[in-house]
């Protein structure tokens, strides 16, 4: 029995050192002021270290900080510490600030003019220009700045890790960008910015400190808004990571440098702020992206211990900061969504928040839905007898079928039909840019313009300018109104999966393993999404059907519950008989 004693001390010693803080007061140099350059540096000096038994740098800095989270904020706080106020941008108080971003200043209103006496006022490259060009150059590039939480319009750094600009006005002529023009008097009183967006609706709910009232909203259907652009930038969850510590050099970047000073964008969309965190903003189509690109960075980070508490402080150098074209998700450049879906991808950023972003960024093709979601909730508007129920089937007669998204090519008599982006044989202004809520995508049939007999489509027989399809109605009943042909296809015949993720599914199974219905796919109600037909065109999205584009752990759907909004299905797997089986339909 006492021969085991020594092996259990030994043991007992071994656990208890690993656990121990082996590194004690010490300086390390890194290549970021970030949570994972200080870890490589932890790694690199355990490594060289011969003395320490712990060769974990994770472990080793939860000696020092307790956990990673509170690693991170620590980390975050000493990287910041030496952060310029973002007031001192202005030096004009909070106030000023809060209604510049609310588009109510000097910076926002006035226009270049000349007086009586032959000078020139109001210019504003001059004020703030000057002023602004030079924090630029000599700050905003070089050291980091604060971000403005006294701000209502950016408090808790914004909920959804994304802010946004939308601009309504150009006030400066010269900088080719929107059509303010020379003389200013004449043509630049209500001159327009570049046009890059549409606006959906303004909810002054959202930003009751900017619009000043607590209710209330604006609808802007069918490019009512006029000439309008939004312009914004996300950032990762992880306070360490370049995108979140610049979050407040990028504000300032896109708000006023890029914009109000080599632009002269001003003024905001009537009820809503005109820089805010997204959910305080205008839905919207979509915005312009900028990102945070470090180009040469140094941190010296100091750990000190004293009476069992950890003082961490860091010391920047060599910082070079650049502001760049967002680079999205799919190849998909300056655009937010694609960047916000990118820094998704990367698990920067939870998937929920993406959900909650979408609401105000709704994509190009979705305006029409949005609204219609939005006034439905208001309870301001009834739905056509059978909106949102099989559009990729069929079509809702009371508004016409210009609620099909089907796949149908061909007219009634057979003709096969133009895209929509062509112009040959038949020139038209039925475009995507003319009617971007009609989902005028490929060959396929569409009503953009109410004609009464339903969706039609341009014909490619040059004798035959246009044809109506033959697109049946739906019946308005969300139970009964799916096609119920039998199946006709391999694949809806043996409706199972080969797929451990079941992303080879395209069988019929349209409800949950709970039993609640599937939401279409092409339906933007009741939740709004990205997982179109057009963004994935390989993974099967027709009517409201289960599947998988994005690799969940099976094939799934979006709900027609309200209050759910999406859940996994219950598709079955597929045995060797029914491969078999398969096998004697291919004549294999």
């Amino acid at each position: 029995m006492t021969k085991f004693q020594p092996n259990l001390l030994i043991l007992g010693f071994i656990v208890v050192y690993a656990n121990a803080q082996c590194l004690k007061d010490i300086t390390l140099t890194a290549t970021r002021c970030s949570y994972d350059a200080l870890l490589i540096a932890f790694q690199e000096k355990l490594d060289s270290d011969p003395l320490c038994s712990n060769k974990d740098a994770t472990l080793e800095l939860q000696s020092f900080f307790g956990s990673v989270d509170e690693a991170k904020v620590k980390i975050s706080e000493a990287c910041s510490a030496a952060n310029i106020p973002f007031s001192a941008i202005t030096d004009q108080g909070d106030i000023f600030d809060k209604e510049y971003y609310d588009g109510g200043t000097y910076y926002n209103e006035e226009r270049e003019s000349i007086n009586e006496y032959g000078i020139t006022e109001n210019r504003l490259k001059n004020d703030p220009g000057a002023r602004i060009i030079d924090i630029y150059k000599s700050l905003a590039s070089n050291q980091g700045l604060s971000w403005p939480n006294s701000i209502s319009n950016f408090e808790d750094k914004c909920k959804l890790n994304a802010a946004m600009c939308c601009f309504t006005q150009d006030r400066q002529a010269n900088d080719n960008n929107g059509n303010c023009a020379t003389p200013y008097e004449e043509n630049c009183i209500d001159a327009s910015p570049a046009d890059n967006t549409d606006i959906c609706y303004v909810d002054m709910e959202r930003a009751p400190t900017s619009s000043r009232t607590s209710q209330g909203f604006a609808i802007f259907e069918k490019n009512a808004e006029e000439d309008s652009h939004c312009h914004g930038f996300a950032w990762a969850e992880d306070p360490t990571d370049s995108s979140a510590r610049f979050s407040a050099n990028n504000l300032f970047y896109v708000s006023m440098y890029d914009h109000l000073t080599a632009r002269g964008y001003a003024r905001n969309v009537p009820g809503a702020p005109m820089c805010a965190c997204v959910e305080q903003m205008p839905v919207v189509t979509r915005a312009d992206c900028t990102q945070i690109d470090i180009q040469s960075e140094t941190a010296e980070f100091s750990l000190r211990t004293e009476k069992g508490v950890t003082n961490l402080t860091a010391t920047i150098s060599d910082l070079k900061i650049a502001f760049n074209s967002c680079q999205g998700a799919n190849n998909n450049n300056n655009d937010l969504t694609a960047y916000y879906e990118r820094l998704v991808d990367e698990g920067k950023i939870s998937t929920e928040k993406q959900v909650d972003f979408q609401k105000t960024v709704v994509g190009r093709t979705y305006c029409y839905e949005a609204i219609d979601s939005f006034l439905n909730e208001k309870g301001l508007t009834p739905k056509p007898e059978c909106r949102f129920s099989y559009p990729q089937e069929c079509g809702c007669e009371t508004v016409l079928q210009n609620d099909y998204r089907g796949v149908r090519n061909v007219t009634k008599s057979g003709l096969q039909c133009q895209r929509w982006d062509e112009q040959a044989p038949q020139k038209h202004s039925r475009t995507r840019k003319n009617f971007p809520e009609s989902n005028l995508i490929e060959n396929y049939c569409r009503n953009p313009d109410d004609e009464t007999g339903g969706a039609w489509c341009y014909t490619t027989d040059p004798n035959k300018r246009w044809e109506y399809c033959d697109i049946p109605n739906c019946t308005g009943d969300l139970e009964t109104s799916a096609p119920t042909q039998s199946p006709t296809t391999e694949e809806e015949a043996y409706p199972c999966s080969y797929d451990v993720d079941q992303a080879d599914y395209r069988g019929r199974i349209n409800e949950t393993a709970e039993g609640i219905k599937c939401q279409s796919w092409s339906s933007q109600y009741p939740h709004t999404h990205s997982r179109t037909s057009a963004r994935y065109p390989d993974s099967g999205l027709d009517g409201n059907y289960c599947r998988n584009p994005d690799s969940e752990p099976g094939a799934w759907c979006y709900t027609t519950d309200p209050n759910i909004r999406w859940k996994l299905c219950d598709v079955p797997r597929c045995d060797d008989s029914t491969e078999r089986r398969k096998r004697q339909l291919r004549g294999e």
